[in-house]
């Protein structure tokens, strides 16, 4: 009886937590994430790409659609347009989002990093 009662309070807290809303975003936070995970690969400068597309006005546009970068067929193919929500599948985990991706980045596990990161993202034009 016990564990039953246990298991059913341990299921409602990890359900609790789950459902929590992630604070308000922080773009300073963002920036600064955006510089020690995603920076690596990305610049936020209009046009200027590097190993990954230009991050800069990422906010509508459709995956593939920063010209002049190599995308991969799989990217090329997929029906994706960046807005909050579809970065925040993104930023999670990439080859879940477009399986065949060329983005081997493992993903951003924690929902407020994410936040942040897309609230830095959402200045960059």
């Amino acid at each position: 009886m016990k564990s039953n009662r246990f298991l059913a309070v341990a299921t409602v807290i990890a359900a609790t937590l789950a459902a929590a809303p992630v604070s308000a975003q922080d773009p300073a936070a963002g920036q600064k994430l955006f510089e020690a995970r995603c920076h690596i690969c990305h610049y936020a400068v209009p046009g200027k790409d590097y190993i990954g597309p230009s991050l800069s006005g990422i906010f509508g546009r459709r995956i593939g659609g920063e010209p002049g970068y190599h995308y991969s067929k799989a990217q090329l193919a997929a029906d994706v347009v960046f807005d909050e929500a579809m970065l925040d599948r993104w930023i999670t985990s990439p080859r879940d989002v477009v399986p065949g991706t060329r983005m081997t980045y493992e993903g951003v596990k924690t929902p407020q990093n994410r936040a942040n990161i897309i609230a830095y993202l959402k200045t960059l034009r």
